[in-house]
């Protein structure tokens, strides 16, 4: 794994200007080399990346004019070996002192930019690294890996339950029955109770104060991290809107990351005029092909301290990345991530994509604040998560074969002892607007739950001890709530129907206990439909797409697509639990980007 290129203090102006000499004797116009000079040192980063960013010199011509400087022969030398320099990341003095280094081991030394550099590397080194960036955790923490067997109770668990339900409800109907609806009932109330405690600590949230801007010069590198798979038709588009970024290009490291077998895709990136910083890294076809793997592949290769991971249809705004080093500079020791809010730039959205909006908007500007407010663990989203890449090493990377590695790492950065804050900071994406689209995603959702719960719940002692009492509740509650009142749901609904149309639900019941248990049914459907409607509004204000507000009397249709996604992912989860299932997206401007408008309906967060 590669060390990060840790921020340092750049050398005053005439010492620069001597350094970069030998460019203005190569022939770069002296005026353009002293601009460049003055950004450099005003910005903290090297007057190369300065010329290389706005065109005045090429990377190959950057090289050549170093092999010269320095008397650096690209040819191995007798009895040696070749030792790469890195020469985006060093400035000509550095490098220098490199390569007198390598040469004093009897070695030759090989000047490449960091493309060329992962390029560079045999195939069978690339291999290696790819079943590292698969397997790591696996191998090194099998108990935080879904790749791993999981706990024996939990085996037994899935033929246990369902035969002591058969033997309760032979031996004793009514009291099976009762314990049955009180055991169904429990994932809705933990739900409507977290429900209730967001609207609660939306409503009361103090206004978020502004964070100051930190300076150029202290900027560190940032690593931005983009898995793609059959992502050919929004490159375009990723790549604008990543060009658009408020911060020094010198100071970014922005990682393309492909599969080997996604030829479509790669032609469309190297068809793109890249800027320097920009860089297409190709994973080789190691199972299993997941995107938590691919970000594992591209950890080892980056350069910054800190790492961002972005999806392919993603548009941030612009200062998200400065925003997030004010919150880190800002927060608590133990601040182990930032996640952005994720909202959806769909400018005519259809009816799926209208609920999709506004779940979006109750999670990430209700929910997630509300549990950041409560100090529980927080499931990340899949996207716009920031940490420093220590965190991330820390943590043994993501779990390659969990297909909701986001959620997974946000419950182990909580059990670590960490925190996350959510950012008052906006990243654009596409919802799915058709059928075909949204359940295989949905179904990835659900499977992954499904899996972070198993995972950390392999040991529950550990996990109460590691997360405390109110972390312990509040995973179950989320993870498992989700999941199970997903199953339960369509249970609920048909149980009522028929009461209703067999005119039973107007009959007194045979026992108290009976009544009770429709009655807290009953209260729990009630509840969850009115406290997912009352926090989703709110949200929806607050984002001001309050026009949609009138699609939240589909809920109870959109809700059964969920249970239906809930039980594909079970079935899944036997049969193909790490099948990564693709979201299928469109190019940025048939759907109105915020580079190109939303048609008026753009959702901005009030404060």
């Amino acid at each position: 794994m590669r060390a990060p290129r840790r921020s340092r203090a750049i050398a005053p102006l005439p010492d620069l200007i001597a350094e970069y000499a030998f460019l203005v004797d190569q022939g770069i116009d002296p005026a353009v080399m002293q601009g460049a000079c003055e950004e450099g040192a005003a910005r903290g980063v090297s007057p190369h990346m300065i010329l290389l960013h706005a065109g005045h010199l090429s990377a190959t011509r950057y090289l050549d004019l170093l092999h010269v400087r320095l008397a650096a022969p690209s040819a191995r030398v007798e009895g040696g070996i070749t030792e790469v320099v890195d020469v985006w990341s060093a400035t000509p003095a550095e490098v220098a002192k490199d390569v007198v280094a390598i040469r004093a081991r009897g070695n030759a030394a090989l000047l490449l930019m960091p493309q060329q550099i992962d390029w560079s590397e045999p195939p069978e080194v690339r291999r290696l690294r790819a079943d590292r960036a698969a397997n790591g955790l696996l191998r090194r923490q099998p108990d935080m890996s879904a790749g791993a067997a999981f706990a024996t109770w939990q085996v037994l668990m899935a033929p246990t339950l369902p035969g002591l339900v058969l033997g309760g409800l032979l031996v004793a109907p009514d009291t099976a029955l009762a314990a049955l609806g009180a055991l169904m009932a429990l994932p809705f109330l933990l739900i409507v109770g977290l429900r209730v405690l967001a609207v609660v600590i939306i409503l009361r949230r103090p206004r978020q104060r502004h964070l100051p801007r930190v300076p150029d010069a202290e900027l560190p590198v940032y690593s931005i991290i983009v898995p793609l798979f059959r992502e050919a038709e929004v490159v375009p588009g990723l790549v604008s809107s990543l060009r658009g970024l408020d911060y020094p290009p010198g100071k970014l490291d922005v990682l393309l990351v492909i599969e080997s077998v996604d030829k479509e895709t790669e032609a469309a990136l190297r068809r793109l005029s890249l800027p320097t910083y920009m860089r297409v890294v190709v994973v080789p076809d190691v199972p299993p092909r997941t995107k938590p793997k691919a970000l594992n592949y591209a950890l080892g290769l980056a350069r910054g301290e800190f790492v961002v991971v972005y999806d392919a249809e993603d548009d941030p705004e612009p200062d998200q990345l400065r925003r997030a080093q004010a919150a880190f500079r800002s927060g608590p020791a133990d601040l182990m991530c930032v996640q952005g809010r994720l909202a959806l730039y769909n400018a005519r959205p259809g009816w799926i994509a209208r609920q999709f909006m506004l779940e979006y908007a109750a999670l990430f500007d209700a929910m997630l604040p509300a549990l950041e407010r409560l100090g529980v663990p927080i499931p990340l989203g899949g996207t716009s998560n920031h940490f420093p890449r220590a965190v991330i090493e820390q943590l043994g990377g993501w779990d390659a074969y969990n297909v909701t590695e986001d959620a997974d790492i946000g419950i182990r950065i909580a059990r670590a002892g960490g925190r996350v804050r959510v950012l008052d900071s906006t990243t654009f994406e596409e919802a799915p607007e058709r059928f075909a689209v949204w359940l295989p995603q949905r179904t990835r959702w659900m499977k992954g739950f499904m899996q972070t719960w198993l995972v950390h719940m392999r040991n529950p002692g550990q996990l109460f001890r590691e997360a405390g009492l109110k972390g312990f509740v509040a995973f179950n509650a989320l993870l498992g709530g989700i999941v199970l009142s997903a199953l339960i749901h369509p249970i609920f609904l048909a149980v009522l129907i028929w009461e209703l149309a067999a005119g039973l639900a107007l009959v007194p019941p045979d026992t108290a206990l009976g009544g009770a248990m429709f009655a807290l049914a009953l209260f729990n459907l009630l509840a969850g439909y009115a406290s997912a409607v009352v926090l989703a509004v709110i949200a929806a204000l607050r984002r001001d797409i309050g026009w949609l507000i009138p699609n939240l009397l589909l809920v109870p249709v959109y809700w059964l697509m969920i249970s239906l996604a809930a039980y594909r992912a079970a079935l899944q989860l036997v049969t193909q639990p790490y099948l990564w299932e693709k979201t299928e997206h469109r190019a940025r401007h048939s759907v109105g980007a915020r580079s190109g408008g939303r048609a008026g309906n753009e959702p901005k967060l009030r404060a």
